[in-house]
């Protein structure tokens, strides 16, 4: 066990996590106000939007996830970062702002608005669950993160990382996590610029210069180039930026930090921070698992997922792995609490206050979202110990958002229809199961070649616009979009 970088990790967890949680707690005076809880009071800046932002939608795949990719596709890898970026501009320029102006608290409520009751609880019973998926994910990133710093198992590094994940939030809710986020932001890429000037120093033989020279002799000389391959492009890289924006771009991970801006303005603004903060973080990763798989860690680690933390232990100086374990898990935490929260308010706002008690207290929908963010969180530590790949499943869940995204955009600026929204919905699941899980795609592809590249994200999307724009058109009942309404019929919804 490496006993230095672990107590450095736990000291600084310690530090940040219950430091900052217990001072905001005694600070927050009005801890029954509305929303405080869970949007902060509606009271986060600029710079408070955007760098939660960037940490929330930076996990397990920025992280682990893309040295695991780097290790069967290279640095297209990074495509996630980019398709990350898009996806910032998505959520602050154009869903962010919509969900601040309306005013709504979660988005099942938003599509409630929208398209009637039936369909507020149909999005609540989907999205919470979703959310929940990308919550198993970063646990077991989390606990890859401390069996790379402590040689833990890997049960014990997620029960560990659970426990500070769940109290990364649950002290003081929203405003613990943005001032967590904002010191972990700084942190993170102080210990990333060292981390790689580390790397150049400590790499064996010629550094980086043999990464490449050895990747070019295994005949993996294309993983060099952003842009890979042309099955790479069409599979990894175009899909990648269709889901990360239109999932988030809807999902109430994406937007509760929007909800809890201080306004519009802050959401728009907050670009600037969670664009680059956010879409850079992936170029490192990379390059440390392109690094890992050119020194042979795939094969001695048996896994591509350990195979970089396996390397960074044996290469570069302890003090060095424990700034990198400190900062990504920092980051993993993050992206944690927010995955725990979410659906805890959905549940709170939607399900428990919507369906079982309506006049439900402030305090008592609190107190409802603390027992749930402890319920997934342990409930994450059970599930995260069956691993899939991160990016696949990240982008096999995102691309449920898929006619939620269109019937949004359709909604606000177009028209409505509660038939049109509820069958686009579950015809486009039932594809989406139907193509992966089920296994279609993988049939199809034995006998038509271009099929295997035709990921599912294209198919939903087509499926979900051609239903979305044709039911809406034929069904009867259909109504003015949101923003064609007049002020007083808006405020009827």
């Amino acid at each position: 066990m490496n006993l230095g970088i672990l107590l450095f990790v736990i000291i600084y967890e310690i530090i940040t996590v219950v430091g900052v949680g217990v001072i905001i707690a005694r600070k927050n005076k009005n801890a029954n106000k509305e929303g405080n809880f869970a949007f902060a009071g509606k009271g986060l800046s600029t710079a408070h939007v955007g760098v939660t932002l960037a940490l929330t939608m930076l996990g397990s795949a920025h992280i682990w996830g893309t040295c695991e990719n780097a290790a069967g596709m290279g640095s297209i890898a990074v495509w996630f970062g980019i398709g990350c970026t898009v996806m910032m501009i998505v959520i602050t320029q154009v869903t962010g702002p919509w969900v601040r102006k309306i005013g709504t608290a979660t988005v099942p409520d938003l599509f409630g608005k929208l398209f009637g009751r039936k369909t507020k609880f149909i999005t609540a019973c989907v999205m919470g669950p979703l959310v929940f998926g990308c919550l198993c994910l970063e646990t077991q990133c989390i606990a890859v993160t401390f069996v790379a710093c402590t040689g833990w198992s890997y049960t014990v590094g997620a029960i560990v990382g659970g426990a500070f994940g769940i109290l990364y939030v649950l002290i003081a809710g929203m405003k613990e996590v943005s001032w967590l986020n904002m010191i972990n932001a700084v942190f993170m890429y102080g210990a990333l610029i060292i981390a790689l000037i580390a790397m150049f120093v400590y790499l064996p033989g010629n550094g980086w210069a043999d990464v490449a020279t050895t990747l070019e002799d295994m005949g993996n000389g294309w993983m060099l180039d952003i842009f890979g391959n042309k099955d790479l492009i069409i599979n990894f890289a175009i899909p990648t930026i269709f889901t990360t924006s239109i999932f988030q771009g809807v999902s109430q991970m994406g937007l509760q930090t929007c909800i809890s801006a201080d306004g519009v303005k802050s959401v728009k603004k907050s670009i600037w921070l969670a664009g680059p903060v956010n879409g850079l973080f992936c170029i490192i990763p990379a390059l440390l698992g392109m690094a890992a798989l050119a020194l042979g860690y795939l094969t001695t680690s048996g896994s591509a997922m350990f195979m970089t933390p396996a390397m960074l232990l044996d290469v570069l100086p302890h003090w060095v792995v424990a700034l990198i374990c400190a900062s990504f898990l920092g980051a993993l935490l993050s992206t944690f609490a927010m995955t725990s929260l979410c659906p805890a308010t959905i549940f709170a706002y939607d399900l428990y206050g919507g369906l079982y008690k309506k006049n439900a207290s402030e305090k008592e929908k609190t107190k409802v979202m603390r027992i749930m963010i402890v319920v997934v969180g342990i409930l994450a530590i059970i599930l995260s110990n069956f691993q899939p790949t991160v990016v696949t499943t990240i982008n096999w869940i995102f691309t449920w958002g898929t006619p939620l995204f269109v019937m949004l955009v359709l909604g606000i600026t177009w028209k409505r229809n509660t038939k049109a929204a509820i069958i686009t919905f579950f015809v486009s699941w039932i594809v989406n199961i139907i193509w992966i899980t089920c296994g279609l795609q993988d049939k199809l592809a034995a006998s038509t070649p271009w099929v295997a590249n035709f990921h599912q994200i294209y198919l939903c999307l087509i499926v979900s616009v051609v239903l979305g724009i044709v039911l809406t058109l034929v069904l009867p009942g259909t109504k003015p979009g949101y923003f064609k309404l007049s002020k007083e019929e808006q405020k009827a919804l």
